[in-house]
């Protein structure tokens, strides 16, 4: 009898999860146009288009974690480390969100000197906060904050809002930064996984990165947090 050869399952995988997030992107960007183009009064199923947009996108963030913590634990990636200025960065952040923001209600505001630059991974930092603000675009009451502040010898991140808050099992001290981290909120869980897997990948001599959650946000809202060395 003839012996089917080994499979690389793992390898399967990933090269299907990057197909799908090919093919996702496609619908995300034709969603994209129609939002941006048309209004709730142009566009009768504008509402729609929006939920469809927010789900999409927490699915592409979804995927790209994926992908990314398969590389990282398969030695597959290595950080990119270049100069930026976090003014910048953060508003372009924020700007690929801004249409969802707006269409929520949501007042935010970005604090941080044009003076600040740092250096880090630019498209990791990039997944990482799109992750947060995806989650707290749905818990949100109306308020969201992101600053960036250098903080003894890190550059810190803090995304701030003002809903409910992270539930007690997903509150990160530096010191819980090496326990595992719990997956009942899978998207939740997930992002925080790989939240911490790129902040360890920042490396100064003997300092690495490392994240926090607390609930000290707007009015004791939730507050994520990146450490950078």
């Amino acid at each position: 009898m003839k012996v089917a050869p080994e499979f690389d399952y793992s390898t399967l995988l990933a090269s299907s999860i990057h197909e799908v997030k090919n093919s996702l992107n496609m619908l995300l960007n034709s969603i994209d146009q129609v939002v941006t183009e048309y209004d709730e009064e142009t566009c009768p199923a504008y509402k729609k288009f929006s939920q469809i947009q927010y789900e999409s996108k927490r699915v592409n963030d979804d995927l790209v974690e994926l992908l990314a913590i398969y590389r990282i634990r398969n030695n597959q990636y290595s950080a990119n480390i270049d100069e930026y200025s976090l003014s910048d960065f953060l508003h372009e952040n924020i700007g690929q969100h801004e249409a969802m923001i707006l269409n929520r209600k949501i007042d935010y505001k970005i604090d941080c000197s044009d003076e600040l630059h740092w250096f880090f991974d630019r498209d990791l930092l990039t997944g990482v906060i799109s992750n947060v603000i995806n989650n707290l675009y749905k818990y949100t009451k109306d308020k969201l904050t992101i600053s960036a502040v250098k903080e003894e010898k890190y550059l810190v991140i803090k995304i701030m809002d003002n809903g409910p808050g992270y539930p007690d099992d997903m509150l990160i001290s530096n010191d819980d930064n090496q326990k595992s981290i719990s997956f009942d909120q899978a998207s939740t869980g997930l992002g925080l996984y790989f939240s911490r897997l790129v902040a360890e990948l920042h490396k100064n001599k003997s300092r690495h990165g490392f994240i926090k959650t607390t609930n000290e946000g707007i009015d004791g809202g939730g507050c994520f947090s990146i450490y950078l060395p």
